[in-house]
């Protein structure tokens, strides 16, 4: 089975402090041991000071992470990440 990532980066809107606009967006497969390193720093980041958000729905392979939301200790950038399992 495959995983597939779509990455999209958004940076924080000079003059605002809650408004993102979208930097770059990239798709790409990743591996099973990707996938799991990947969730396995969340709790890595926050102890950082970073904010991780991570959104669990049912897939092909079971009851799994489909969704994570990053932001760095500044909450100046913003990285969503979609799992889609095939």
């Amino acid at each position: 089975m495959k995983i597939s990532l779509n990455e999209k980066r958004h940076e924080l809107k000079a003059g605002t402090k809650t408004v993102f606009k979208l930097i770059k967006e990239e798709t790409r497969e990743i591996t099973e041991e990707q996938y799991n390193n990947i969730i396995s720093a969340a709790p890595y980041m926050r102890r950082l000071g970073g904010s991780e958000y991570l959104v669990r729905g049912y897939t092909v392979r079971g009851y799994r992470v489909v969704s994570m939301t990053s932001k760095n200790p500044d909450r100046t950038v913003k990285v969503l990440r979609d799992f889609d399992f095939e």
